[in-house]
């Protein structure tokens, strides 16, 4: 067997292998900035699969699964960890004392600012990275992409 001439172009990486990358990258950006950070036991799932879900008031965990579409027992799992650390805090729910409403602590809004500012920050240097229109023509591409799968939530 022959190889391809040296000039033959490569053949390009898919579009899923791209997303994920980029995924990626984001995370393990997100990562560094948050463990250099004050919150350094806050994650990237905690601000995806929780946190982001608290902004307007207390949720029950049930919605907050819900919403997240992750297990039962991972975001119970998050949340105890979120709890531990001062992020949030379980109350009584009024309509069922069953259930446990999930709210924010002061430490959790504060959480929230910071995983905000990590997110424009990122943006900021990829922006820097890739220049100001190819960055405008990236995010028209995966929000037309996405347009149908956008979460509620999505801040």
């Amino acid at each position: 067997m022959s190889s391809p001439p040296s000039n033959a172009k490569p053949k390009p990486l898919p579009v899923a292998a791209l997303l994920g990358a980029a995924k990626e990258a984001f995370a393990a950006e997100f990562d560094a900035r948050i463990k250099a950070s004050n919150m350094s036991a806050l994650s990237l799932a905690h601000a995806h699969n929780v946190l982001r879900h608290l902004g307007n008031g207390p949720l029950r965990a049930s919605a907050i699964t819900d919403r997240c579409g992750v297990t039962k027992q991972a975001v119970s799992q998050q949340i105890a960890h979120l709890q531990r650390s001062g992020f949030v805090r379980a109350l009584p729910d009024p309509d069922d004392q069953r259930a446990r409403l999930i709210e924010l602590t002061e430490c959790g809004h504060a959480a929230q600012l910071l995983v905000k500012q990590l997110f424009a920050d990122i943006e900021r240097d990829w922006t820097k990275r890739i220049g100001k229109e190819q960055m405008s023509i990236l995010r028209e591409a995966l929000a037309t992409i996405g347009a149908d799968h956008m979460p509620d939530s999505c801040s």
